[in-house]
């Protein structure tokens, strides 16, 4: 570090180094945060009901958003001044200088937007919905937005902290008065401080915020002078002017794997686009392909290459180094290309199944390598077959492609502050994929009414590392909307159809009384039999291909929902919802959720008090997504699994043929003591891919034998000759059997949400039905749970927000159901005039209103805010059940 020539002090002492000011201030930050006076200021400024400055003009207009602009444009204007021809600083001083206010700004901003910590205004004691959590415990989310530290708003003023160093810390044998430094100084620590208190003062930050800003910028600062200073001197060696060519000597092992990149991205891209030619076109998306496609394929880069870029022109200061860290970076690279490959060669099959480029599903469905890894070789071996000859072949490519070429010059340390100063500023704004304040997410490309149109700009590698960040970043799911709590719980409560008086507790909201309108000499048992991908295009009675004559025909016999909807497009979202009657959210399935394991409301924890048995029937390994513990956890006495099943019973790679499954279950009904009332939940999984069944009992649809429609004709068999079994045997008389499907085998289709692939067929059958109905309501399967209940004559209390539709004043209500489309959440709901409207929910979107007819969602002309309202209450309240363990 070189020594500062500087001016004595009136008592003779020397002015103190920046580096003491930079470890007060360190010292300054951290007692502060020790003394917890950040939440007692904040409740001192705010209250229960949020901060009353929030809005003010002076605050939020004249000092927010105008001091805003004014530094926006002192920053061009210091870039201006770094780039004029005559100065009394030297151009590189100048140039530093610039450069550190960029690097200032651009730190602050990469910690702010990868925080999970969220402003004070959004906590739950000022009218929000986070819970407090120290910016200290980093990754963990509390329940907000996030985004909120260090402060952004004060570094528009301390990001010119640099401005004050070239008189305050001069080069060796400079002498330059320290008057100009302090009065830079006080500049920018008066504009930052300003900006920060502007926003303690609306509840927007935390005054550690403004601090940490501070540190941060003056961290960044102070490093990268004194390293630029220490480039500036030292043993004079030949160096040759480093100019373009030598640029791009110094670039080449970046920009070698950069172009592979986007070669590969484009190749799929464009596959898939031509493979969806029909889609694409409709929408008139083409344009919109080629400029996202760039957007997103840039944000990738910039994740994947911003830290790597940084590095390089340090590396190449030194020969040795150089040599090390390029072949570092082929491997990097390498490896990131591999990967990006790997994924764009999965997505054709992901999407053929999905109808969307591979999501958080993706990651989940890695951890069950038996039955993912048996439906890939029995179901999509040519794409196995495709990615073991491509990725090779690209491995090969880029290996040729990246070999080492004529190393750069070694530059001078200040030309390599400015190359990587260069470099991060460029990869980190093409990883934000945006200049204003928020970055792009997917929503930025959600520009059509086709989901799938809207996802082909993006990337495969993006697609599934943003899914994980927001998994881990909330349980809970997407928020759609900010609503007060009082106001969703009132909303909620309203769209039960039930009275205030109903309602029993007031930290469980929807705890209620449910008197049955079905009285019963003796409890009658219940047989939920979930049929795997049995959706209405496959129901006869429904419209659909002849495939289900026993259904069809059971259809005639017992209680028939016309218009069930399933909540979503997975087992486990199904399970959530016929045995949980657990309402949707974006997040992963509360079967797999860590507070939902445990005194969770299920319909078997109901009936354990009246004195069910409660076994769940599954022909595969029970531990698949988690079933066992959230079933076992939460009221089930045993579980029936692949290991129960007989010797000679057919195994395919999902488990036990639906016909072996339904004849263990029989048997261990008709086992059953009389006086023992019992619940079985028996999940089939004959119509899952690769659609395996044993080659007896029914003549094939088509050719060959593992297609959907002939694994489909297998399940109604077995399950009609299940039922005809129950029928002749002694519990038929006293069981109410549940015939409905956990969702459609392939939901697809040109349609922000595809609505008429979550059509699904639902009959309650049994000898205490006595009479045959078609039940013609919208409903959705949160409705079965409380429909079962009241049919088994069971009274008491639960926190269902279903709908009995058994009891003729609830059907005749205006039906609604609830749908989750990976992040789009759509509450569909029939009007007095006949007409089905949705309200479509989108992350990061404004909320649209649209119509339902004939299988066709168009955008409705009208309004409907109380449609909208609704939507984004339920959606809410889900959020909240899951968090604050409501739904017990």
């Amino acid at each position: 570090m070189s020594t500062l020539s500087l001016e004595p002090t009136a008592a003779g002492r020397a002015f103190p180094l920046p580096e003491r000011w930079l470890c007060g201030l360190l010292v300054l930050t951290l007692l502060w945060d020790l003394s917890g006076l950040d939440m007692a200021v904040m409740r001192a400024i705010g209250a229960g009901h949020g901060f009353a400055l929030r809005e003010q003009w002076l605050l939020a207009r004249a000092l927010h958003d105008g001091l805003r602009q004014a530094m926006a444009l002192a920053f061009l204007l210091l870039c201006g001044w770094a780039l004029w021809p005559r100065a009394s600083l030297t151009r590189r001083e100048r140039m530093t200088v610039a450069l550190l206010a960029a690097l200032s700004l651009l730190a602050v901003s990469l910690i702010k937007n990868t925080g999970l910590t969220s402003c004070p205004w959004d906590l739950q004691a000022f009218g929000g919905t986070a819970r407090w959590v120290s910016h200290w415990a980093w990754g963990q989310a509390d329940g907000g937005p996030g985004r909120c530290f260090p402060g952004g708003h004060a570094s528009s003023g301390f990001a010119f902290l640099a401005l004050s160093l070239p008189w305050l810390a001069p080069p060796a044998g400079v002498v330059r008065r320290r008057t100009a430094g302090l009065r830079w100084l006080a500049a920018a620590l008066g504009v930052g401080a300003l900006a920060g208190a502007v926003q303690t003062l609306r509840g927007a930050h935390y005054p550690s915020h403004t601090l940490w800003t501070l540190l941060i910028c003056a961290g960044v600062s102070l490093a990268g002078w004194r390293l630029a200073q220490a480039g500036s001197h030292g043993p004079a060696i030949a160096r040759v002017r480093h100019g373009w060519r030598e640029g791009l000597r110094l670039l080449r092992p970046l920009l070698v794997p950069m172009a592979c990149t986007l070669a590969v991205l484009w190749l799929s891209r464009l596959g898939l686009s031509v493979w969806q030619a029909d889609r694409v076109s409709h929408e008139r998306a083409w344009a919109l392909l080629l400029g996202q496609g760039l957007r997103f394929d840039g944000v990738l880069l910039g994740f994947i290459w911003v830290l790597p870029a940084a590095f390089t022109p340090w590396m190449a200061l030194h020969r040795r180094t150089w040599h090390a860290w390029t072949a570092f970076l082929r491997v990097y690279g390498g490896l990131a290309l591999l990967l990006i490959g790997f994924m764009e060669l999965a997505t054709p099959a992901f999407v053929a199944q999905y109808d969307a480029r591979p999501n958080y599903l993706f990651v989940e469905y890695l951890g069950y390598t038996k039955e993912v890894g048996g439906t890939l070789l029995k179901d999509h071996a040519a794409h196995l077959l495709a990615a073991a000859v491509l990725l090779p072949l690209g491995a090969w490519a880029f290996a040729r492609l990246s070999r080492a070429g004529t190393p750069p010059t070694p530059p001078r340390a200040w030309q390599a502050l400015a190359w990587s100063a260069l470099l991060l500023v460029s990869l980190a704004v093409a990883g934000r994929g945006a200049l204003g304040h928020r970055a792009a997410n997917p929503a930025s490309a959600a520009l059509t009414s086709d989901h799938l149109v809207n996802e082909l700009p993006l990337n495969s590698l993006y697609t599934v590392a943003y899914a994980i960040y927001q998994s881990r970043k909330s349980e809970a799911g997407i928020t759609y909307a900010e609503l007060p709590r009082a106001h969703v719980i009132e909303r909620v409560r309203r769209e039960t159809g039930l009275p205030d008086s109903a309602f029993t507790r007031d930290d469980l909201p929807t705890r209620h009384w449910q008197a049955t309108a079905h009285p019963r000499a003796r409890p009658l048992n219940l047989v939920i039999v979930l049929e795997e991908s049995l959706g209405a295009e496959f129901v006869g009675a429904l419209g659909g291909l002849p495939l289900t004559p026993n259904l069809d025909r059971l259809a005639r016999e017992g209680l028939w929902f016309e218009r069930l909807y399933a909540t979503g497009t997975r087992s486990v979202r199904g399970i959530e919802a016929v045995t949980a009657g657990f309402p949707p959210t974006s997040a992963v399935s509360t079967v797999k959720l860590a507070k939902s394991q445990r005194d969770f409301f299920t319909l078997a924890s109901f009936l354990k008090p009246h004195g069910y048995e409660s076994t769940f029937f599954y022909g595969g390994e029970s531990h698949f997504d988690n079933m066992r513990s959230f079933f076992m956890g939460n009221g089930f006495d045993r579980v029936v699994e692949q290991k129960d099943m007989p010797a000679d019973a057919f195994i395919g790679t999902w488990g036990a043929s639906d016909g072996d499954l339904f004849e263990v279950a029989h048997r261990a009904f008709e086992r059953q003591p009389a006086d023992k009332p019992f619940f079985a939940l028996v999940f089939t999984s004959s119509n899952h891919a690769p659609f395996e069944f044993p080659d007896h009992g029914i003549e094939l649809v088509e050719q060959p034998k593992g297609t959907v429609n002939n694994a489909v004709k297998y399940a109604d068999h077995a399950l009609g000759r299940f039922i005809e079994r129950a029928r002749r045997s002694p519990y038929w008389e006293n069981t109410l059997f549940l015939i409905v499907a956990d969702h459609n085998s392939r939901v697809y289709g040109p349609s922000l949400v595809p609505i008429d692939r979550f059509h699904i067929p639902g009959l309650i059958v049994g000898g205490p039905i006595a009479e045959a109905r078609r039940i013609h309501t919208l409903a959705s399967q949160i409705d079965l749970a409380p429909t079962l209940i009241s049919l088994m004559g069971l009274s008491g209390e639960h926190p269902l927000i279903g709908r009995d539709l058994s009891d003729p004043a609830q059907a005749r209500r205006p039906g609604r159901a609830i749908l989750q489309f990976d992040k789009t959440q759509a509450y569909l709901e029939d009007t007095p005039g006949g007409e089905t409207q949705v309200a479509v929910l989108q992350p990061d979107a404004p909320a649209r209103l649209m119509t339902y007819r004939d299988g066709q969602l168009r955008d409705h002309a009208g309004g409907n805010a109380d449609l909208i309202d609704k939507a984004q209450a339920h959606a809410r309240f889900a959020q909240w059940a899951y968090q604050e363990r409501w739904h017990r």
